[in-house]
């Protein structure tokens, strides 16, 4: 039989340990972004054998009893005293995505691959504040570090996905800067018109390959990072242009595709995350628009590095939101979230922020003092 993903909800049962994968820039493979655990790399193993191995076996066997796995932990947590579908779950947002899915024994279960969210390389022509050279190749040149990816086993992993790609039912490009990847182009022109794309951009760049292909489709979700507006957007998210992004924004607006905000709240943003919420909302984006997560590293950035007295008033700003906001949405459940966030332990690393802060400036000739008044935060 086939599990109607209304009922599913109340279970532990996830399709994408038969149907999918999620792979980082890297080469480690795990079923989602939200797993605890990875289940192999690619630049060891082939694609195929990481998601027919003993580790994702594991999980498959656990899930077809509709008993909860240790590795699918992060979604239980979101999920916890929430009724619908409108959860930062992987596993209810797949359930729905991927409609019924086959339920009969674990030995019999579709293994169709149905989602990839892949992240191919760290390709990224930003390098935000936070980031890493991990995730961007513009970081990754100014530290002068080395990443090196097995280019062999990729494009093995590439070969799979495409030969498979006509049996797409959800797509996730992420990155990096996913509208930069030329694997994207290939992968967007082997999908069928009616496989759902996600997207998460940093919209910087709409003139490419990627984004014009993904313009042609009907059902695209554009999944936007930004955190605050102006000059702060702009050293934030350094080699960012402001008035640029508005402008792609407007483009991607004129599509009549899905558009989100993914923002992280941190140490640079405490207040103007609530203002660039405004803004948007401003422009008629709804209270379902909106994923806020507090960001946790680096350490040095992390909110709950500001002085008491700011946490105070965050807090209270924040349960004016949650009392003002629809239950029923994403931006009411991030505001709680940020909420719970601040009332976590933590020990203050306030003296390590302004040093990052300072040697990242002396690389870039920036001067963040210039755009922001944090030490008075402190």
């Amino acid at each position: 039989m086939a599990m109607d993903p209304k009922s599913a909800i109340n279970g532990t049962f996830c399709p994408v340990p038969w149907t999918g994968f999620y792979m980082e820039p890297n080469g480690k493979v795990k079923p989602c972004v939200l797993s605890n655990d990875y289940t192999g790399h690619i630049n060891n193993t082939d694609i195929e054998d990481i998601l027919h191995g003993p580790e994702n076996n594991n999980i498959k066997q656990t899930l077809a009893l509709n008993k909860p796995h240790s590795n699918c932990s992060n979604c239980y947590k979101l999920e916890q005293g929430n009724t619908g579908l409108n959860v930062r779950s992987d596993r209810y947002y797949y359930l729905k995505a991927l409609a019924r899915v086959p339920y009969t024994a674990y030995d019999t279960m579709d293994t169709t691959l149905s989602t990839v969210d892949i992240r191919w390389r760290n390709t990224c022509n930003l390098a935000c504040v936070y980031c890493s050279p991990e995730l961007s190749s513009t970081w990754q040149k100014e530290l002068g570090q080395t990443i090196r990816v097995n280019e062999t086993q990729l494009a093995k992993t590439k070969q799979y996905v495409l030969d498979n790609a006509h049996n797409l039912k959800n797509v996730y490009l992420a990155g990096g800067e996913p509208l930069l990847m030329k694997e994207n182009s290939e992968l967007l022109d082997k999908i069928n018109p009616d496989c759902t794309i996600r997207i998460n951009t940093n919209l910087s760049n709409i003139q490419g390959p990627v984004f014009q292909r993904a313009s042609k489709f009907k059902n695209v979700h554009w999944t936007i990072s930004v955190e605050t507006m102006d000059k702060e957007f702009e050293y934030i998210r350094y080699g960012a242009s402001w008035e640029k992004f508005l402008k792609n924004l407007d483009t991607i607006r004129s599509l009549d595709h899905k558009i989100s905000f993914n923002m992280l709240w941190f140490i640079l943003n405490p207040y103007t995350i609530f203002d660039t919420v405004d803004f948007f909302r401003s422009m008629g984006y709804k209270q379902n628009s909106f994923v806020i997560g507090p960001l946790t590293g680096p350490t040095e950035y992390d909110v709950r590095n500001l002085n008491n007295k700011i946490l105070k008033d965050l807090e209270i700003r924040l349960k004016a939101r949650i009392q003002g906001a629809d239950t029923r949405y994403l931006l009411h459940n991030s505001y709680v979230n940020m909420l719970i966030h601040l009332d976590g332990e933590y020990n203050k690393q306030s003296c390590k922020t302004i040093q990052r802060l300072n040697d990242m400036d002396k690389r870039r000739n920036n001067n963040f003092k210039n755009v922001f008044d944090i030490e008075r935060y402190l």
